[in-house]
């Protein structure tokens, strides 16, 4: 039988392992070197101890009371298992799930892990603002932190919504709330020198759906909002080079498409979805796994079904996770999808507001996701569940207040 000292050291310890991952979640994922790496194996640790601290330390007081969100991640790991077991393929991204949702399941209900988070989401945003700019400095043009221009697009998406969030968190200190729209700003500096244009998008159809549904409520305020917003993306684009000619270039490639030349960003993404779609219809249940869309798109290739373009290696995937879902996976993994993005979202609309944090980070995903596949890269998928998992978390803490 384990003695209360020893029970109250493992309490601790455990406490501070779901602190650490938690700032590394929010302020090292995207920032450091290896990060997707680092949670992986912090996650892993993490949640060994927190299974300890639970059946050994009998703590009690753990994880989200409503774990209905939950249900999302479980489908979803539960279709990459099928898909395993079908074809084959092997994913960290059912691991992960994994541990996401022994993170989510054990993670102590401590208010000092609710204000690490909060303070992480606000340095996340300060530091990819500065690691944008060092690299733009030395000569990067689209910086992408240590991954790619898009995820890094989405990460600053993300952190821009997490730092709204947190602005606000009306109790905070006036000092992390001022430091909350540094992030802001930080973070949607670095959205923009990221010059993806899915991200931007992404950002824009927020932004106005925002203001709409604010509007819906005040409208005199919000139209002039909407007005001075609409005002200043003309005077961005009128005088900015960098944004005209990432606009001119989606539609220079939208032209060529048109007129049947694919040789362009765009060009390729529409090749890729008509070859993930060609590939679902041949096999619409359960797709045909990751090695079998590779050998598709060499039948394609070579059959002239498409163009050769197809075996580009900037086609390693659908740029597109719904196509990439229906042809790997197929209706299985499409419908699973739709879970994974739609049931966080609609929880959140009805329990906490239709324009919450737990509202805006699904939707800004749901619309990255019609250019990329976010979910395949682990580090985001990282990224979008433990920001889900927080969200709620603050938001449960926050009842608990109220009712107190």
């Amino acid at each position: 039988m384990p003695s209360k000292r020893s029970i109250e050291l493992l309490d601790r310890i455990t406490t501070a392992l779901f602190g650490l991952t938690i700032i590394f979640s929010f302020c090292g994922l995207f920032l450091a070197p290896f990060g997707q790496s680092i949670q992986s194996n912090l996650l892993a640790v993490t949640g060994i101890f927190g299974l300890l601290n639970y059946f050994v330390g009998k703590q009690r007081d753990v994880g989200l009371k409503d774990r209905r969100i939950l249900w999302g991640l479980l489908v979803y790991a539960a279709m990459i298992f099928i898909n395993r077991l079908i074809h084959g393929d092997q994913y960290g991204v059912m691991r992960g799930l994994f541990y996401v949702l022994v993170f989510a399941l054990m993670m102590p209900r401590k208010p000092i892990l609710l204000m690490l988070g909060y303070l992480a989401i606000v340095l996340g945003g300060m530091g990819l603002g500065i690691l944008s700019i060092w690299q733009y400095q030395h000569g990067i043009a689209r910086v992408e932190g240590f991954t790619n221009a898009i995820l890094f697009s989405q990460a600053a998406l993300t952190l821009v919504i997490l730092n709204w969030f947190v602005f606000q968190q009306e109790r905070l200190p006036g000092w992390l709330r001022g430091g909350s729209l540094v992030g802001l700003m930080a973070a949607l500096f670095a959205l923009y020198l990221s010059q993806s244009r899915g991200g931007w998008l992404a950002f824009g159809v927020i932004l106005a759906y925002v203001i709409c549904y604010k509007a819906y409520f005040k409208p005199w305020k919000y139209v002039a909002v909407a007005m001075l917003c609409v005002t200043s993306i003309g005077v961005i684009y009128h005088t900015n080079q960098l944004v005209q000619s990432r606009v001119h270039s989606a539609v220079s490639d939208l032209k060529l498409v048109e007129e049947g030349s694919y040789d362009s960003s765009w060009g390729l993404r529409v090749v890729a979805w008509q070859s993930a779609w060609l590939g679902f219809l041949d096999a619409p249940l359960a797709g045909v796994g990751t090695n079998g869309f590779d050998a598709l798109k060499r039948s394609q290739a070579e059959n002239g079904v498409l163009s050769p373009s197809i075996l580009s290696p900037a086609l390693a995937h659908a740029h597109n996770q719904y196509m990439q879902n229906l042809v790997i996976r197929g209706s299985i993994g499409f419908i699973a999808l739709v879970l994974f993005l739609g049931l966080p979202l609609y929880l959140a609309a009805n329990n906490i507001s239709r324009i919450s944090a737990g509202v805006l980070v699904p939707l800004a995903f749901a619309i990255n996701s019609l250019s990329d596949v976010p979910f395949e890269h682990q580090g985001v998928l990282y990224l979008y569940t433990l920001s889900l998992v927080f969200i709620w978390f603050a938001h449960e803490f926050k009842k608990d207040t109220r009712t107190s």
